[in-house]
C-alpha cells in the first residue's frame, strides 16, 4: 500500500511539474488582421516564457517551426500581462500555439488570421455592456465560443468598477469564448464610462492606440472598423484624425463603434449631443454603412439615418433609405437590463433582454442578426467549415420587423434610372417615391460642366408635387458643397418638371460628376 501511494504522489507532482502556470488568454489586433495577431496572457508563475506556434497542431511541446518571445509585459489589474505581437502570417489561417515557461507548457489553442481579400464573407459579433453580472455574461461568452466569428467587437463598460479582481474574474469569464477545440476569437475593444481610464485597456488589450481611437481594415479593403473613444473630447483631434481617414478609406463597407449611444432608447439616458456635433454629420457625409453603440442597456435596430433639423425631423435625424446610416446596440451582455421607452420615427426594432448582433459582411451587402443570449447558452456549435451556417437551437430576436437587417452596397444608379426620393417631413412612412430622369445621349452618362459658362444643365420630371433639391458627388463620392441651383419649372396633369442650373466657379477642381441624388423637399 505505501509503495501504491508514493508512486501516486510521483506522478502528480510530475504532471503538474510540466503544465505551464499560465491563464487568462486573449487575442486581439494592432495591424492588418490578415498577417499578424496579438496573443496575451497572465504569467502566474515561472520565467522565460515563449509563444511556440505553427500551422499544424504539434502537442503540448517545443517542436513548432516558429517561436516568439513576448514584446510586452505590463503589470496592470494584479497580473502580470505577457503580448506576443506576431507578423508576417498567412492570411485566412488557422494557426496552432503553446506557451512554455520555466515551468512546463500550456494546452494547445488556436487563432485564426483574417482573409487578405475582399471576395471572403466575414462574421463579425458586436455588443458590450457585461459589467459583474456573471451569469448573463458568462452565457454571452459561452455563445461567442460555438460561433467561430473572424473578430468580436466590444465597445465598452466590461466590468463595474476597474477594479483588480472584477478584471480578473472577467478575464477568466472571457475564457468561455475559447472553442470546444481552443480556437481563440480576436476581440477589439473601446473604452467604456466604466474603464476608469484609457491605460486599462492599454495593458489588458495592448491596443494600438493610447488615446483608444483607432482603425482597421478587414478583408483587404472589404470593410474598415473605427474604434472611437466617446470618453475623450469627440471633436478637436479625434474628430479631425476620423474626417480624414475617412475620406482616405476606399473600404467597401465602413463601421465604427464608441460607447455611449448618441440617441438612447431610454429616458434613463441622457442624449449626447457633443457625439451627435462632431460626429453623425461625418458618419454621413463619408458613408458609414453601421454603427455599434452601448451604454443604455437596451437593444436597438435602426432605419438607415442621416442627421438632419429639417421639419419632421426626430431628435435630429430622419430616415434615409438611400443614404443614411443604421445604428444598432445598446449594450446587454450581461449588464442590467433598462426599459425601451424612447423609440423614435426611425427605429426599426427595440427591446429588453442579454443579446449581441452577429453580423456577415460580403462585397454585397451586410447582413443583422440579434442573438439572445440567455436563451442560447445550450446551442450547438458551428461547423468549422461553414461558420456561416446558424447553428441549432441559437435564439434568434424575432421582432415585428423581421429577424435578419440587411444593409445592401449602394451601387450609384444610371442616369436613365429611376432615382429614390426620400420624404424626411414623414417619418413614420417606409416608402419611397421614384423621381424619373430623362434619358440622355450615352456620351451623357458623367457630365461635365461648361469651362466657358461654368454651367450644368440637368433635365428632371418629378411625379409629384414638391420642390427638387439637387446634389452633387465627385468620383470620390464626397458631395459637392460650393454650389449654387436655381429651378425654373411649371406644373402639368402629373406634377412639376423642368431644368435645373448649376453653377459654381470652383466645380471643375472637384472633378467630374458622376451622381445625382434627387431628394423631396
Amino acid at each position: 500500500m505505501f509503495k501504491s501511494l508514493c508512486c501516486s504522489a510521483s506522478l502528480i507532482f510530475f504532471v503538474s511539474a510540466l503544465a505551464g502556470k499560465s491563464d487568462k488568454f486573449r487575442c486581439t489586433w494592432r495591424d492588418d488582421p490578415a498577417t499578424t495577431m496579438v496573443v496575451g496572457w497572465n504569467q502566474i508563475t515561472g520565467s522565460n516564457a515563449v509563444l511556440y506556434y505553427d500551422v499544424a497542431n504539434r502537442g503540448s511541446n517545443s517542436n513548432y517551426t516558429f517561436s516568439q518571445k513576448p514584446d510586452v509585459a505590463v503589470g496592470a489589474k494584479g497580473m502580470n500581462n505577457l503580448f506576443v505581437r506576431l507578423k508576417g502570417l498567412k492570411p485566412n489561417t488557422t494557426y496552432f500555439f503553446v506557451i512554455a515557461d520555466s515551468e512546463g507548457y500550456s494546452k494547445v489553442m488556436s487563432f485564426q488570421t483574417a482573409p487578405a481579400t475582399p471576395n471572403e464573407r466575414l462574421s463579425v459579433i458586436a455588443g458590450g455592456d457585461s459589467r459583474n453580472f456573471r451569469e448573463a455574461r458568462r452565457k454571452a461568452n459561452s455563445t461567442v465560443s460555438k460561433l467561430r466569428a473572424h473578430v468580436v467587437l466590444f465597445d465598452g463598460d466590461m466590468t463595474g468598477g476597474d477594479t483588480n479582481q472584477e478584471w480578473q474574474e472577467w478575464l477568466n469569464d472571457w475564457q468561455l469564448t475559447i472553442s470546444s477545440d481552443g480556437r481563440l476569437t480576436p476581440v477589439l475593444v473601446a473604452r467604456g464610462n466604466h474603464e476608469a481610464d484609457n491605460a486599462t485597456l492599454v495593458h489588458l488589450f495592448d491596443v494600438p492606440s493610447k488615446e483608444i481611437y483607432y482603425a482597421l481594415n478587414f478583408g483587404g479593403n472589404l470593410f474598415r472598423v473605427y474604434t472611437l473613444n466617446s470618453m475623450i473630447p469627440s471633436g478637436g483631434a479625434q474628430k479631425e484624425w476620423l474626417e480624414k481617414d475617412l475620406k482616405s478609406s476606399d473600404a467597401t463597407w465602413k463601421m465604427a463603434m464608441y460607447h455611449h449611444s448618441i440617441r438612447p432608447h431610454t429616458k434613463e439616458k441622457e442624449e449626447q449631443l457633443e457625439l451627435y456635433k462632431n460626429w453623425a454629420s461625418i458618419f454621413y457625409e463619408q458613408q458609414v454603412h453601421l454603427v455599434m453603440e452601448s451604454d443604455a442597456h437596451v437593444v436597438k435596430i435602426t432605419y438607415p439615418i442621416r442627421p438632419s433639423t429639417e421639419t419632421g425631423n426626430d431628435e435630429g435625424y430622419v430616415r434615409d433609405d438611400a443614404r443614411g446610416t443604421v445604428y444598432i446596440g445598446e449594450g446587454c451582455w450581461g449588464a442590467p437590463l433598462r426599459t425601451n421607452d424612447d423609440n423614435k420615427s426611425w427605429t426599426r426594432d427595440s427591446g429588453r433582454f442579454n443579446q449581441f448582433k452577429l453580423i456577415f459582411v460580403d462585397e454585397n451587402k451586410i447582413e443583422i442578426r440579434t442573438v439572445m443570449t440567455d436563451e442560447s447558452e445550450n446551442a450547438k456549435s458551428v461547423p468549422a467549415d461553414n461558420i456561416f451556417q446558424l447553428p441549432e437551437g441559437l435564439q434568434l430576436w424575432q421582432p415585428k420587423n423581421g429577424a435578419l437587417v440587411t444593409i445592401p452596397r449602394r451601387n450609384p444608379p444610371k442616369i436613365h434610372e429611376p432615382l429614390a426620393v426620400s420624404n424626411p417631413t414623414n417619418t413614420n412612412s417606409s416608402s419611397t417615391t421614384a423621381a424619373s430622369i430623362s434619358k440622355p445621349a450615352p456620351s451623357a452618362a458623367i457630365l461635365y460642366v461648361d469651362s466657358k459658362t461654368e454651367m450644368l444643365q440637368v433635365k428632371y420630371e418629378l411625379k409629384g408635387k414638391g420642390e427638387v433639391g439637387l446634389h452633387l458627388l465627385n468620383k470620390n463620392m464626397q458631395r459637392v458643397k460650393t454650389y449654387q441651383f436655381f429651378t425654373r419649372k411649371r406644373r402639368h396633369l402629373f406634377g412639376i418638371y423642368g431644368f435645373v442650373w448649376i453653377t459654381s466657379r470652383k466645380i471643375h477642381t472637384f472633378g467630374e460628376v458622376r451622381r445625382r441624388y434627387f431628394s423631396k423637399i
